[in-house]
């Protein structure tokens, strides 16, 4: 390209440049929106962490619940309960 063709290009370029001034500015809003938008994708992060570690805490607990209450059982696997013992002395008992 010659020397009169280049300051032609830039002649149309600066001319044409008020025309995109407005792609270069981000519209009203756009910023504080974006702003809002990564705040609460980050706070959705933090409250499926939390589900998440609730969740697995509670699933412990009736796990540790279970391995208790199986681990009794085994023990007293031959006592009754004690309202189920009085039901089935109560038929030896005379009545009159």
């Amino acid at each position: 390209m010659s020397k009169p063709d280049d300051e032609k290009w830039q002649g149309l370029l600066s001319r044409s440049m008020p025309t995109f001034a407005a792609d270069t500015v981000p519209p009203y809003g756009f910023m504080t929106a974006t702003l809002a938008g990564l705040r609460m994708a980050r706070q959705q992060q933090e409250l499926e962490r939390m589900g998440w570690r609730a969740l697995l805490a509670s699933v412990a607990a009736l796990a540790i619940t279970a391995c208790i209450t199986l681990s009794l059982n085994r023990t007293n696997a031959n006592d009754l309960e004690p309202g189920v013992g009085n039901i089935l002395q109560v038929e030896n008992v005379p009545l009159s």
